[in-house]
């Protein structure tokens, strides 16, 4: 069995302060090439290009009805943008339910549920064994995006999910085990925390991932306080391979309330450090400490985005969409587990 674990650590993130325009300008970007930062970063995405991840998220919806709690707060519809990058998320930053083990009917732990194209449901099936006693199973099958399971079914694997053990007074922890049927592989092993301290709901996720190439470590943890109508939240993301090499750290901001929404995204490789930062109606990208580009978000949705080297002068359109290309991979990789986490 796959298991590489980190302790779940909050992540310690020094935000990067606006330019006054008193002060002397940074000096130009010009040594950073955003294609290839890209293929130092790809690895830690390609993971998740698996057809059984795809199968996952997509039939999470079908199945998490066993094993989510029932709903903290409405979800919140909101254009997301963390730095740079305007994610226009389906799932906004804000809480819905939780993964707990706890939650799993006692009338259906051990049981295999399969997929019953009748009804287009997970049935339970009497048949089958394998099951954690304490858990459940479901196969996994591939996946169209816009139709589900493919007919005939051809199923691609499984995930198990059950109590984890270690848990501290007060702590639960629901353990996630993927399996890849061919070739056989434990693709994911990972470990979802939920705690409430002082009124704080803490939440977080450790474990690993692969592709039999390369092993992702992922290391989350976040908090929601407030009321109902008023919660505020914060997610820290890490996401290394093993042996570490390059980095992807991530915090997101939420704040009910306010509306208001900020993200910090921070890349690692080679000895170099992009940043990706949320400010005042924009962001700043930054590279070893020099500014990239600023981002001026438009007033109106039917206006350009604007990005702006250091000296005033325009990224060219190719800039654009490699830089784009860079961060839009590796967001969308963080929020797998961010959804996991707590969606």
């Amino acid at each position: 069995m796959l298991r590489i674990r980190l302790a779940l650590l909050s992540a310690t993130l020094a935000l990067v302060a606006c330019n006054d325009a008193t002060t002397t300008s940074p000096p130009v970007v010009t040594n950073f090439d955003a294609r290839h930062a890209l293929s130092k970063i790809d690895p830690l995405a390609a993971v998740l290009d698996q057809p059984i991840y795809r199968s996952f998220n997509g039939a999470l919806s079908s199945f998490e009805v066993y094993f989510r709690t029932a709903p903290v707060g409405p979800p919140i519809a909101v254009r997301t943008r963390i730095g740079a990058f305007d994610a226009r998320l389906t799932r906004a930053l804000a809480p819905s339910t939780e993964i707990r083990a706890s939650a799993i009917p006692n009338n259906v732990q051990g049981k295999t549920f399969v997929w019953n194209v009748d009804t287009r449901t997970y049935i339970a099936d009497a048949a089958a064994a394998g099951a954690p006693a304490n858990g459940v199973r479901f196969l996994l099958y591939a996946w169209d995006v816009l139709n589900g399971p493919t007919i005939p079914l051809n199923r691609i694997g499984y995930v198990d999910i059950f109590p984890a053990e270690g848990a501290s007074a007060g702590e639960e922890l629901t353990e996630l085990f993927v399996v890849r049927d061919a070739p056989r592989l434990p693709v994911a092993d990972f470990v979802v925390m939920h705690s409430t301290t002082a009124g704080v709901d803490n939440f977080g996720i450790e474990g690993s991932a692969t592709d039999g190439f390369t092993v992702d470590i992922i290391d989350l943890t976040g908090s929601q306080s407030g009321a109902a109508g008023q919660h505020h939240l914060v997610y820290n993301t890490s996401l290394s391979p093993s042996p570490p090499a390059v980095s992807a750290v991530e915090q997101l901001t939420s704040d009910q309330t306010t509306g208001a929404q900020g993200g910090r995204l921070e890349l690692s490789y080679e000895g170099h450090k992009l940043t990706d930062e949320s400010v005042a109606a924009g962001a700043e990208v930054t590279f070893d400490g020099g500014l990239y580009a600023r981002v001026i978000f438009p007033p109106t949705v039917d206006a350009q985005t604007q990005y702006l080297r250091a000296d005033g002068t325009s990224l060219s359109q190719q800039e654009i969409a490699d830089l784009n290309a860079l961060l839009e991979r590796t967001i969308v990789a963080n929020f797998f587990w961010i959804a996991l986490a707590y969606p």
